[in-house]
């Protein structure tokens, strides 16, 4: 996945740790092997090569579990996320390999076609195909959170329930011992080093942030952000950074990512339509963070630094 993996177990007899470790970074490695778009022999990268050929690809339940939560997400936030940004994400890349704008033409017209119907399932739901060429999928908005929750849940089966999964950020716990005590999880407010002076204790839920700017790109006097919007194929322009949490990965991950793209109104509207999530959104204004919307994640903080 690009980034670092780490597990943390909580336990008073370490007996075949070793081994659990083990198959779940095995875990990890193998749904990286199918969701990356990096690895071009993942079943995704496979699906994308036939895209709008007319020609299904077979899929493991992963794969196809992730996908309907991805066209769940794209519904629920009205197409603020869409994972078949692939050509976009392609585009912008490009950008800054070569320090120029993207073009911008091609981007709109990729944004209407992926708000359409860019995937088709089998009768039996084993296989899929992509409609358009223009559909590219790119699960880099809800992957993370997915694997975290999959791999978090396979410890738990082998015997190991306090347990941290940390996917690159995307966090997935449960709590530290038998005697239930929370894990200490600072935020980190966007374009500083600084974290919020409120630590969160959590347990049994995720945690995931989207959205800072590390591999920004500034072209003329503008700034673009490695984040999307699909609706209209731009790079975000914006400083925005949201942290969620839920209680499955996936949920937190996206939300997340949405959150950087969707309007304070779309945001709250969004809201209404999920039980449980808490979500604090960061605006960098004039070089400092602003909490833009906080949703029940830092009821204390909110004041002080508004």
């Amino acid at each position: 996945m690009g980034s670092p993996f780490r597990i943390t177990i909580s336990c008073e007899d370490s007996t075949g740790i070793s081994k659990a470790v083990k198959q779940a970074f095995a875990l990890a490695t193998s749904l990286e092997s199918e969701l990356s778009d990096y690895q071009t022999q993942s079943e995704l990268s496979q699906v994308n090569l036939l895209a709008g050929t007319g020609s299904f690809y077979p899929i493991h339940e992963a794969l196809r579990a992730i996908l309907k939560e991805s066209l769940s997400a794209q519904k629920l936030s009205n197409g603020a996320l869409n994972i078949f940004v692939g050509r976009q994400v392609a585009y912008w890349r490009q950008a800054r390999k070569l320090h120029q704008m993207p073009d911008v033409i091609a981007l709109a017209e990729i944004a209407k076609k992926i708000q359409g119907q860019c995937l088709a399932f089998s009768s039996d739901s084993t296989q899929i195909r992509l409609t358009d060429s223009a559909c590219q999928l790119d699960l880099g908005s809800i992957g993370k959170g997915f694997v975290a929750q999959r791999v978090l849940e396979d410890l738990k089966l082998m015997g190991f329930p306090y347990t941290l999964v940390d996917a690159g950020g995307k966090l997935a716990m449960t709590s530290q011992g038998p005697t239930d005590l929370p894990w200490q999880v600072a935020v980190e407010m966007p374009v500083s080093d600084a974290h919020l002076s409120e630590v969160l204790a959590l347990k049994n839920v995720s945690v995931a942030t989207s959205g800072k700017t590390y591999q920004s790109i500034r072209l003329g006097d503008v700034t673009y952000s490695h984040v999307i919007d699909p609706r209209t194929g731009m790079a975000l322009t914006h400083s925005r950074s949201a942290t969620a949490i839920a209680k499955e990965g996936a949920l937190a991950d996206w939300l997340a990512t949405a959150a950087t793209i969707m309007t304070v109104q779309e945001i709250e509207e969004l809201l209404v339509k999920l039980k449980d999530v808490l979500l604090l959104v960061f605006e960098n204004e004039a070089g400092k963070p602003k909490i833009l919307f906080n949703h029940k994640l830092m009821p204390h903080e909110a004041s002080r630094l508004q």
